[in-house]
C-alpha cells in the first residue's frame, strides 16, 4: 500500500495568499520525500482542481527543493470574506489533500 501525503510530510498547512488565493505548504524532512510529494501533487493536478472547483490550469505547484517544501496555490472559491465563505483564513483547506497517494 502506498503512503499518503499525510504520512509523508512533517507538517502541512494552508493559508490565505491574499483574498483571492489559498496556498498549501507541505514541509518535508528530506529531498526524497520532497520529490515524492511534488510528483504526487503534479500527478493529481486534475483532482486538486476538482476538489477546489477551479480549472486545472489555475492550480500552481512550486517545489522549493533547497528547503524541502512543496507549495500548491489555488484560487479561493468563494473569495475571502464572501457571504458563503466558511474558512476566513484558509487554515483548513489542506485537509482535502491529506489522503493523496505519493
Amino acid at each position: 500500500m502506498s503512503k499518503t501525503i499525510e504520512q509523508t510530510v512533517r507538517a502541512i498547512r494552508s493559508k490565505n495568499a491574499g483574498p483571492f488565493w489559498v496556498t498549501i505548504d507541505a514541509f518535508c524532512d528530506n529531498a526524497e520525500d520532497t520529490a515524492l510529494v511534488s510528483a504526487s501533487f503534479t500527478r493529481n493536478k486534475a483532482l486538486i482542481a476538482k476538489i477546489f472547483n477551479v480549472r486545472e490550469s489555475l492550480v500552481k505547484i512550486f517545489t522549493l527543493t533547497h528547503i524541502h517544501v512543496v507549495k500548491v496555490s489555488v484560487p479561493r472559491i468563494p473569495i475571502e470574506g464572501a457571504r458563503d465563505e466558511k474558512d476566513m483564513h484558509g487554515g483548513q483547506q489542506y485537509v482535502s489533500l491529506l489522503d493523496l497517494e505519493v
